[in-house]
């Protein structure tokens, strides 16, 4: 393995890297940056990884030399870095002291149509037709369970976009897809905050309404809308085996979801007089009742 030392800033390569903090670049280039260990051993396991740039106190570790060698693997470009050439790239105040550049393969709505991501407890969830509101549970037969795609209006927040990205990957989710005016999911933080999944959950970005609703009728989904108004206890309500569940805006609710294409309305009930949950909490709770 060929290992190339960059000590300053100002190196072209690291220029180019540090672009990828820019959405601008990340579309462009069709690459993003990931930043730390837990989420470079995920990028290894996707084999998207193009770039790394490490710091010698990665390989004082056993987990960083085990890093480095599965790095090495992939035939990525390698370089080791100063520490000002790793705070440069880094988008963390104590970086671990890995940065890669990554691919960044967003999927098509076709790409959600195939096999689930289930968790290794559990079955495969198969890619039959669903069922309607109402007979999931006597048209699930063995091998087979909930199919479950979230839809992000409009949020804005990329640690609670990442949050429920972590969470659809860990409940056995089949995709996430981002309506036009969601934050960025290859963003650093949301990337942060996915914990891996980025990797592991097909995400959609930058999709109208209109199309998604008309390809979710086709693929015989049900749209379920995560609202306080004129919802049904989510407790009560009896999931569809297929359903896209709609989570909105952090102020605002659904913004571009039109109400027409609602099947469900579904609500948290609240005590003690609190009147909210955090965005990425309420979806945690329906997205793991939705998989159930």
């Amino acid at each position: 393995m060929r290992v190339e030392m960059i000590t300053s800033p100002q190196n072209q390569w690291v220029l180019e890297a540090k672009k990828l903090k820019q959405k601008k670049y990340r579309e462009a280039r069709g690459q993003f940056l990931v930043d730390g260990l837990r989420l470079a051993e995920e990028a290894v396991k996707s084999g998207k990884v193009i770039e790394a740039y490490y710091h010698d106190t990665l390989s004082g570790t056993e987990r960083g030399e085990a890093l480095l060698k599965s790095l090495s693997a992939t035939g990525c470009r390698f370089f080791q870095v100063s520490s000002r050439v790793l705070d440069t790239l880094a988008e963390t105040e104590t970086p671990q002291g890995i940065i890669l550049v990554a691919e960044r393969r967003a999927a098509g709505l076709k790409d959600l149509a195939g096999k689930a991501f289930a968790p290794q407890s559990d079955a495969d969830a198969g890619s039959g037709k669903g069922s309607s509101v109402g007979d999931r549970a006597a048209s699930a037969g063995p091998g087979q369970g909930p199919e479950l795609l979230v839809v992000m209006d409009s949020v804005r927040d990329p640690g609670n976009l990442g949050a429920v990205l972590r969470t659809l990957w860990a409940a056995g989710g089949r995709g996430l897809i981002c309506l036009k005016g969601t934050t960025d999911p290859f963003g650093g933080k949301a990337v942060r905050a996915s914990m891996g999944g980025i990797f592991n959950v097909p995400v959609c970005v930058e999709r109208d309404w209109d199309e998604v609703a008309r390809w979710a009728i086709r693929q015989g989904y049900s749209v379920v809308a995560a609202d306080i108004r004129e919802a049904e206890d989510y407790r009560r309500y009896v999931w569809p085996k297929k359903t896209m569940l709609c989570v909105g805006n952090e102020g605002r609710g659904l913004i571009t979801v039109k109400p027409e294409d609602i099947a469900a309305r579904v609500m948290i009930p609240l005590a003690g007089g609190a009147e909210s949950l955090n965005a990425a909490v309420a979806a945690g709770i329906l997205i793991y009742e939705a998989c159930r």
